[in-house]
């Protein structure tokens, strides 16, 4: 069911990666349409998230939401999805980010529902 829900998802525009990372860095469940090292993205989302989490905290601003990362060839980013389980994306260059942001709003229930 997760690698269903997550095949949907990267067929919204923009979208060639789709990662389910446990906040211990492992991959549970991934589908790319580029060649990418799924393993390595799992464990730097795991820590760049876990560090926007302490960010937050140890400023007061609250819990972390999303995780914005804006790369020369295309955005990445990051959202929880249940306590312990990260939603990582990566998307093409010029990628509408407003939609997928939206577009994974939309996916983490159906995700948390399916792991």
């Amino acid at each position: 069911m997760l690698q269903r829900v997550l095949r949907d998802l990267i067929k919204v525009e923009g979208i060639n990666t789709a990662v389910v990372v446990g906040s211990d860095g492992f991959v549970i469940e991934h589908i790319s349409q580029t060649n990418v090292d799924t393993d390595a993205l799992g464990a730097m989302a795991s820590t760049s998230f876990g560090m926007s989490v302490a960010m937050g905290n140890h400023l007061r601003k609250g819990n972390c939401e999303c995780v914005l990362v804006e790369l020369e060839r295309g955005p990445i980013m990051l959202t929880l999805v249940s306590r312990n389980e990260i939603l990582a994306v990566m998307a093409a260059k010029g990628a509408n980010l407003g939609r997928i942001r939206y577009e994974m709003k939309r996916y983490k229930d159906l995700i948390a529902a399916a792991l």
